[in-house]
């Protein structure tokens, strides 16, 4: 089956390499349900499935019946927070979000002062960062963990400010931004960790994290293994299961694969029978990712396909994601490449329905915040009405009274007009000067593009009257010399002078041959086209500014396909590398490039920050690629969402010839 053929199989839902992946996930399911737990030993380690209660979770029933019997205001906020605690511990995103904007809904209605209400701010405000950060919508959760560390500040709540500060610096080192996770984190532990050091436990986890990424080791271990303790001397079992599974992170990157396996298993085993259902998602892939190093496949496979069921009945898209990029790294390991790219698309697929729910969610963040506004405007406007009232009463009584309460009703809102004519003056300002800024980056973009259009177009231009030159020596001026050498040969083959000006017709052809040859590029007719394309990967690489991996498939094949079809692939991974290296920001691309049954297939993926293909105009670099793939009558299809990366498919039909040097 070719490349484009599993595509549109996929399309269809109807994919065999899918079909057979859920089928034998559903199997396995199965045989563990028929038997509450199945004991796997392999390589020396012992592996237990269990697959995780999907029914209701019965410890929750008790708040669902008292939120119905309680009463508006403090009672109700009390089990909103219990609850979206509950659900932090069981990783359900939608219900975390649930709770968060219902607490914010009634705190907008509840008829309290703002003093009053800041404190249930503080803290609805944190869970929704959480909920956030759990769908991937990382901006949005560093705003509602600003709001929150603001409105805690506002009343002096210590504990809100901490957790606030600690989602901060969580989703800092998300966003790569190590240090100013490492400053924050560092500054909060140092205010509020006396304080509150029940919370210190999971700073010492963030902050080994940041300095993970940052390739400090050393001490990222001194932070997990001070949560660690810390986390036994206070019997808060999950924040120990979490350092347990960074340390087995060290453990993993250290290649003390034996211990980094003991702390991913004991992780997963009892997150699962505690319920927490983050550190059996987290300690499982790491299980199999861990196979996948010690190239154990089967085991590797046996435990993802566990781990995607349980994903599948969560419905827990992020893990589906991270489970069959795992997956697919096994089928390429094994080159089983055809299920490798299935279960690609699969990902692509899963990656979509992710980026529609962030979607949906930003927009019920929106719809929730103007909900919120609303009923804010009501409560105010029912004020202003008593205020009218109370001071049409009070004009009853006195005719000075009613005076001033007249005159400071006209000028108030005077002053509140004049007070937004001049803000709106000043946002002006700002937009104005934001807009000369994004004008000058435009025309800066536009030059190193024409610039770099215009050395492009001599280079090509030089390229073909080198090849014009060449092809004009040899057959025009070679092939006379060629004939001119002939007709000599014929008259008098003994002849002492002839033979002098054979020789010297001889060297004259072999220069023009000489010349010829010279003026036609080199690098395809002296290098074999698959080390051509990794040597161009490899000085990519060599900048620092983004990791390029080329895997080729079947090489030898590749390497005899007709020069000219490598000199347009070569080209148009050119400008597929000159695109993401100016408008991705990714750190790493991967081509894959396979030729199967007469099928030469591309894939070109980065994981960039992508963009909407449907909104973004073609810009010259994907006109070239598209004109030399319809030269080679070939199709480009263009898989990119907003933060999720983007993947390239082209595929060229294509028959396999001896490549001639």
């Amino acid at each position: 089956m070719s490349h484009k053929t599993v595509y549109s199989s996929y399309k269809r839902k109807t994919d065999p390499s899918l079909m057979y992946l859920l089928l034998w996930a559903v199997l396995l399911v199965g045989t563990v349900c028929a038997k509450a737990q199945t004991d796997t030993v392999t390589t020396n380690k012992t592996i237990r499935f269990s697959t995780i209660p999907v029914s209701h979770q019965k410890s929750l029933q008790p708040y669902y019946k008292a939120l119905k019997e309680a009463e508006y205001g403090t009672q109700r906020f009390s089990i909103f927070e219990q609850l979206a605690q509950a659900h932090i511990e069981k990783a359900a995103t939608d219900s975390i979000m649930h709770y968060g904007n219902l607490y914010l809904k009634e705190l907008a209605s509840w008829d309290q002062t703002e003093d009053d209400k800041q404190p249930h701010y503080a803290k609805a405000y944190y869970f929704l960062g959480i909920g956030a950060k759990y769908n991937g919508l990382l901006d949005n959760a560093i705003q509602w963990h600003i709001k929150g560390t603001t409105a805690a500040e506002k009343t002096a709540s210590t504990e809100y400010q901490y957790l606030n500060k600690i989602g901060l610096g969580k989703i800092h080192t998300l966003k790569q931004d190590y240090t100013k996770a490492i400053i924050l984190l560092e500054k909060a532990l140092g205010n509020f960790g006396q304080a509150w050091p029940k919370y210190s436990n999971e700073a010492y986890i963030h902050l080994g994290d940041a300095h993970y990424h940052s390739k400090n080791l050393e001490k990222a271990k001194n932070f997990y293994e001070k949560a660690r303790e810390g986390s036994k001397a206070i019997k808060n079992l999950e924040t120990e299961l979490f350092a347990n599974l960074k340390l087995g992170h060290i453990a993993e990157h250290e290649k003390r694969y034996d211990d980094a396996f003991s702390l991913y298993n004991d992780t997963r085993e009892r997150g699962l029978a505690e319920g927490f259902n983050v550190l059996y998602f987290e300690g499982t892939i790491r299980v199999g990712a861990l196979f996948y190093q010690e190239e154990n496949y089967e085991a590797a496979h046996m435990v993802l396909g566990v781990a995607y069921v349980n994903a599948i009945e969560r419905e827990n898209l992020q893990y589906q994601a991270e489970i069959l990029e795992l997956q697919r790294k096994v089928f390429a390991a094994t080159d089983d490449h055809k299920n490798a790219y299935a279960i690609m698309t699969h990902l692509a697929s899963v990656k979509n329905r992710i980026n529609q729910q962030q979607q949906r969610k930003i927009s019920k963040e929106l719809e929730v915040q103007y909900e919120t506004i609303q009923k804010e405007k009501e409560i105010l406007n029912l004020k202003e009405d008593q205020l009218e009232k109370t001071s049409e009463l009070e004009r009853q009584k006195t005719f000075k009274n009613a005076f001033l309460i007249g005159f400071l009703i006209i000028l108030l809102p005077v002053i509140a007009l004049l007070y937004t004519y001049y803000q709106k003056i000043q946002a002006q300002s700002e937009l104005a000067k934001k807009q000369e800024e994004i004008n000058a980056q435009k025309v800066t973009s536009l030059k190193q593009e024409q610039e770099l259009n215009l050395v492009k177009a001599a280079i090509e231009g030089q390229d073909e009257e080198r090849k014009r030159i060449a092809q004009e020596l040899h057959d025009s001026i070679g092939g006379n010399l060629a004939g001119i050498k002939l007709q000599l040969a014929s008259l008098n083959e003994g002849s002492e002078e002839l033979g002098v000006i054979g020789n010297q017709l001889d060297e004259t052809y072999q220069l023009v041959r000489d010349i010829s040859h010279t003026l036609i590029p080199k690098k395809f007719r002296n290098n074999i086209f698959s080390q051509l394309v990794r040597t161009y990967g490899e000085s990519i690489t060599s900048t620092g500014k983004l990791i390029v991996a080329f895997h080729p498939h079947p090489e030898d094949q590749i390497n005899q396909i007709d020069e000219k079809i490598q000199m347009e692939l070569f080209k148009i991974i050119q400008e597929l590398m000159t695109n993401t290296l100016k408008h991705a920001k990714a750190a790493k691309v991967d081509i894959h490039l396979s030729l199967i049954e007469n099928e030469l297939s591309l894939l070109f993926e980065d994981n960039g920050m992508g963009f909407d293909s449907s909104k973004s105009a073609e810009g010259i670099g994907f006109k070239n690629i598209k004109n030399r793939i319809n030269e080679l009558s070939g199709t480009l299809h263009i898989d990119s969402a907003l933060e999720r990366g983007t993947v390239i498919s082209i595929e060229i039909p294509i028959k396999t010839t001896t490549h001639e040097v």
